[in-house]
């Protein structure tokens, strides 16, 4: 068996060094024989090699070389190797491998990592819990959601899951490991974050655990985090499953607005409102299950915890006083630069003096503007209603940052403000009655709702 397994490795060694010699062949300039058949022969040989490449040439004299020394290195190295040279081969072989296994370096980390996870895990089970939402008496959705915080005066805890889990119903309740459900109350949400905050007294279960939150601006690709939740909903309660992050700041549907956390711990219905935990045994984001379609494989995706925490300072403080902290300027726009051609743009449907105009108008812009959204339409009751703004005016700056299209927009005011700040919007004017914009531009403030 010794020399069995002897002879083997040496052939793998053997192996290797001719894949060597083949990777220093290929490096080797190529420009002829990529392009012609050639032949090349030994004296007193009868072995003729045609090829068309190097991979044909290294084929055929691979081969060669191996039917011919395969059996002349069986009989004058392995018949000459005595048996005591096999036992210190052997011995020697054993001892590597031996070194290797008991290395405490590579031990040690073995078994951190296992801690990590035994601990992160145990942090779920006693924080993660399911959430029901109900419509009279009939459930109309089943989630996760996990405990962030206890109130010691008002021994409320307090619980994250998503909006879209109890958005149909009107009374809730949290789900335990045991089957039993206590009352929970609903004491905010954001639609566009999507978003819920529950609250929930359970006096008798000692055991719930505190997640801390951590904090989403210094993640990169490749770390490791485990999902917690219920997918398919309360039968698979207090599932964990382990991947990496996949990417940052996605963009998913039409939330422009949010960059998603990309993972590959799997997820499905149910886990929505749960927990991506660190192997700090700290959570990095809240799953958003909807968005990871059974068509795609290792792709979910959770909302970072800094923005989720945005929302929970806004409606613990009573605050978040509209459906989302996102702020909307309440008007539609074309975005200048794909419209630009030669100091112009051609657009349709301005409204001019109070009439929707459904040709293309074409207009020239004021000078050195070729970035900017034009306004077409303000929203009734948004940011921009009721303001001096109007059809056909140019945005080209929001305070001290120049606009030049919709990804700056948002970059801009999605990382600097919520619904309810103010800022001031710069924009060119357009005259109604001759087509023009005022070369003076104009400025306003207004608060975002």
């Amino acid at each position: 068996m010794k020399k069995l397994t002897i002879f083997f490795a040496l052939i793998i060694i053997f192996a290797f060094g001719t894949i060597s010699v083949y990777g220093e062949t290929t490096e080797a300039p190529t420009t002829t024989f990529l392009t012609q058949t050639s032949a090349i022969s030994e004296p007193n040989d009868d072995k003729i090699y045609y090829y068309d490449d190097y991979q044909d040439l290294i084929d055929q004299v691979y081969q060669d070389v191996y039917d011919d020394i395969y059996e002349e290195l069986y009989n004058e190295i392995i018949n000459d190797i005595n048996s005591q040279f096999y036992e210190d081969i052997y011995q020697s072989v054993t001892d590597k491998v031996n070194e290797m296994l008991q290395n405490t370096e590579f031990s040690v980390y073995v078994d951190d990592f296992q801690q990590q996870l035994y601990d992160v895990i145990e942090i779920a089970d006693s924080s993660v819990l399911g959430v029901v939402s109900y419509l009279g008496t009939e459930a109309k959705g089943v989630g996760s959601g996990v405990v962030y915080r206890y109130d010691e005066q008002t021994e409320y805890y307090y619980l994250i899951t998503n909006h879209h889990v109890v958005k149909e119903g009107n009374n809730f309740s949290v789900a335990f490991s045991d089957s039993s459900e206590y009352v929970a109350d609903l004491i905010g949400y954001d639609t566009e974050v999507d978003i819920a905050i529950l609250k929930f007294k359970a006096a008798d279960k000692p055991n719930i655990t505190i997640s801390d939150l951590s904090t989403s601006n210094n993640l990169t690709k490749g770390i490791f985090v485990l999902s917690s939740g219920n997918p398919s909903g309360l039968n698979f309660f207090g599932s964990v499953t382990l991947g990496i992050i996949g990417g940052l700041e996605r963009k998913i549907d039409d939330n422009e607005y949010i960059d998603y956390i990309q993972h590959d711990s799997a997820i499905n219905p149910g886990n929505s409102g749960g927990p991506i935990y660190n192997l700090n045994g700290e959570v990095i984001g809240i799953n958003v299950s909807k968005l990871a379609d059974t068509s795609i494989e290792g792709m979910g995706f959770a909302i970072p915890i800094d923005l989720v925490k945005r929302v929970i300072e806004r409606i613990e403080n009573g605050t978040l006083t509209v459906n989302t902290i996102m702020p909307r300027l309440g008007a539609l726009y074309y975005e200048v630069p794909n419209y630009y051609n030669n100091g112009q743009v051609s657009v349709k449907n301005l409204i001019i003096n109070g009439a929707r105009r459904t040709d293309a108008i074409t207009l020239d812009l004021p000078s050195g503007i070729d970035y900017g959204l034009l306004v077409y339409d303000i929203i009734t009751l948004q940011t921009l209603y009721n303001t001096p703004i109007k059809s056909g005016d140019l945005i080209y700056r929001i305070n001290d940052v120049l606009i030049e299209d919709e990804a700056a927009y948002f970059e801009y005011i999605y990382n600097n403000f919520e619904a309810g700040d103010s800022v001031t919007i710069y924009y060119y004017e357009l005259d109604d009655i001759n087509l023009e914009y005022n070369p003076i531009p104009q400025n306003y403030e207004v608060t975002f709702s």
